[in-house]
């Protein structure tokens, strides 16, 4: 996927990713001029000031040409799952409360519709999320555990880099464990990948590592596993989440 800045295309997407790093967003151009796919802006700002960022990035609340859809991930370790065939929509808050998740005065998200293994639930800033809703009415609230819950390969680890959290699937026949969670250093993901599969000694698993940064770890993990297959990508959430939903 190549990146431009010329602005000639006629439909765009937006995706927007709200976390402990800050706010960062990309912008889709779904049908540019010299053909294929393309990004025209990429950005992540340390703060999620929204009205601050809106003045500095137009393209942002530009209504031409429109955007064709938007994604907004929320990227929190607390974070709920809740199996597929369990969860109701209506009782997402009620599930925050029974976990002893839930904080008055945010606002409580959901999604059910990425995965068929299972629905999250979590919570964001209020203002931040009537402001998103403000500007894109339609947008798809996702968290980005759920990116990876339906494809993670048999006998595999795959963590997800994300800033400071990491996205973490377990697949053995079928889906084993799945956690967002903070990470600081190699070492306390290793810790957080041998604590996930300690009761299951009898398979051999092979680690994914996917996002920014996953080349520089490979050397670390390459130790304690056969397999290392490392992914250096930027914006992958941004990415997957638009492939998931085609």
């Amino acid at each position: 996927m190549q990146e431009i800045t010329q602005h000639y295309t006629r439909s765009r997407e937006l995706s927007i990713q709200v976390g402990l790093n800050g706010f960062s967003f990309v912008v889709f151009d779904i049908s540019p001029g010299m053909g294929g796919e393309a990004i025209l802006r990429s950005v992540a700002y340390r703060d999620t000031d929204m009205a601050s960022i809106l003045a500095r990035e137009p393209m942002l609340t530009a209504t031409d040409p429109p955007l064709n859809r938007v994604f907004v991930g929320g990227s929190t370790d607390d974070v709920l799952l809740v199996p597929q065939p369990l969860f109701e929509p209506e009782r997402a808050e009620q599930y925050l409360v029974a976990a002893n998740m839930y904080v008055p005065g945010m606002t409580t998200l959901s999604n059910n519709l990425l995965s068929s293994q299972a629905a999250a639930v979590w919570q964001a800033d209020s203002g931040l999320v009537a402001g998103l809703l403000q500007l894109y009415p339609g947008a798809l609230f996702y968290h980005p555990l759920l990116l990876e819950l339906d494809t993670t390969p048999t006998n595999h680890v795959h963590a997800v880099l994300d800033g400071d959290l990491v996205h973490l699937t377990v697949c053995h026949s079928g889906l084993y464990a799945a956690e967002t969670l903070r990470a600081d250093t190699p070492e306390e993901l290793l810790y957080y990948i041998q604590k996930f599969v300690k009761h299951d000694g009898f398979t051999s698993y092979r680690l994914i590592l996917t996002g920014e940064g996953a080349e520089q770890l490979r050397g670390f993990f390459i130790r304690y596993f056969n397999e290392v297959d490392a992914r250096e990508i930027r914006f992958y959430n941004h990415q997957r989440v638009r492939e998931i939903c085609v």
